[in-house]
């Protein structure tokens, strides 16, 4: 090969280099420079459709939080972490799912370490219930990998991703 075709080549590799680092440092860049919106949703608690939700009166209400568990039993689940999601509350009736799924009670669309439908507590025998529903990357109850079922109590903690829930 010629001198010329060599030094081509080498301007070639040289560019492709920069333009490598320049993306790079772009998409740092992005995520430093504003953080990314998370969302959390929750099933309405109604399921009518949109046009009978519209056509009714608007109602000033504040919003309660679920009362608290007596006498050792969990009447609420409130999450811990994200900051973002810090503090919202989900009382302990029926059966509750938590996935990215929008038919889950919770929903997480945030998180890619939540399956679409991760885990479920349920009421068994006046006590709830927590199930991993086979997620990839499994639910945490106190620290320790869910296998099968376990019994929630008061001030127990449930990790899903990077979401930390404690029963009251």
């Amino acid at each position: 090969m010629t001198d010329q075709v060599l030094n081509i080549l080498k301007f070639a590799l040289l560019g492709l280099l920069y333009l490598f680092f320049a993306r790079v440092l772009w998409a740092v860049w992005s995520e430093v420079r504003m953080p990314r919106q998370r969302t959390v949703q929750t099933a309405p608690a109604n399921r009518q459709p949109a046009a009978t939700r519209q056509a009714q009166a608007p109602q000033p209400q504040r919003e309660r939080k679920p009362m608290k568990g007596r006498g050792g039993r969990v009447g609420r689940l409130v999450i811990l972490e994200p900051r973002v999601r810090r503090g919202m509350t989900f009382p302990m009736t029926g059966e509750i799912t938590l996935g990215r799924d929008e038919k889950c009670t919770i929903t997480i669309t945030d998180d890619t370490f939540v399956s679409q439908l991760h885990l479920r507590i349920y009421d068994y025998e006046g006590q709830p219930m927590l199930e991993d529903l086979g997620s990839t990357n499994g639910t945490f109850h106190n620290g320790n990998k869910v296998i099968g079922q376990k019994l929630l109590h008061p001030g127990d903690r449930i990790q899903v991703g990077t979401t930390v829930i404690e029963a009251q």
